[in-house]
């Protein structure tokens, strides 16, 4: 499944929902993109598309340093998934297509 474009997402947390916009683009079979917020941006890490799954991650340096993975899947112009912030398993992911 194709997941390029790009997508504004919110990863629920305990402390709320924190938006993201990510950005994908496949090419020669290689995943790449970017990630921004909050004046940041980086690239994703280990970007993956397998079995309709899009699994990637980030570091974070804020509220505090810590791994940000996400396994997302697509259903049209929406994505849904899970997110894991270090070891803590967060409430859920969702998306949507803006470009």
């Amino acid at each position: 499944m194709d997941f390029d474009g790009t997508w504004d997402i919110t990863v629920n947390s305990p402390m709320g929902g924190k938006r993201f916009r990510i950005t994908v683009a496949t090419e020669g079979g290689a995943v790449a993109g970017t990630i921004s917020s909050d004046g940041m941006s980086a690239p994703l890490l280990d970007p993956v598309v397998a079995d309709g799954h899009f699994r990637w991650s980030i570091k974070l340096p804020r509220p505090m340093n810590i791994l940000l993975e996400m396994d997302l899947t697509r259903d049209g112009d929406a994505l849904s998934g899970v997110a894991k912030a270090g070891h803590m398993a967060l409430p859920g992911v969702t998306g949507v297509r803006v470009g």
